[in-house]
């Protein structure tokens, strides 16, 4: 009789310890990053088509999109899709992280700035697919991958 009461007061005492967990939902901040990717001698032209031609590269989600886009001024502007913070489950719909794009070209240089929008996650959720560790991963990733095609030469004698 003794250790079945003992047995009980040790699960009690586990089932409160359990149900005291907090959770610890985490929204982002919508920080710019940017880079400036000098490129001597390059006609603004030039930049811009490259420039275009990334976007179109990276944009391989149906939900990244050019928003706006000038020749004339050397800007381009989207939204990408980052990642999938949650999928559609019978609570909701799926929620997305997106980051705005800015490109910017003159003569002799290109500008990206990177801006992720602000999301909320759970921080050590399962559920949780997405966080802001890996939503800067992916700036990042932007921003070498947009200075790469800015640098690479023009092969156009074909």
């Amino acid at each position: 009789m003794k250790k079945t009461i003992m047995m009980l007061g040790v699960l009690c005492f586990s089932v409160l310890v359990q149900s005291c967990t907090t959770i610890t939902v985490t929204t982002t901040k919508s920080v710019p990053i940017e880079r400036v990717v000098k490129v001597k001698g390059a006609e603004k032209h030039a930049l811009y088509v490259k420039a275009n031609n990334w976007m179109v590269d990276v944009f391989k989600n149906a939900k990244s999109v050019v928003q706006f886009a000038d020749k004339e001024s050397g800007t381009i502007s989207g939204k990408y899709l980052l990642g999938t913070v949650f999928t559609a489950n019978q609570y909701g719909p799926a929620v997305h992280a997106y980051a705005s794009i800015r490109i910017q070209v003159k003569d002799g240089a290109a500008r990206l700035v990177v801006t992720p929008e602000p999301f909320s996650y759970i921080e050590g959720n399962m559920y949780s697919l997405y966080s802001e560790q890996d939503a800067n991963r992916d700036a990042d990733a932007l921003l070498v991958s947009f200075e790469s095609a800015m640098k690479m030469e023009d092969n156009s004698d074909w």
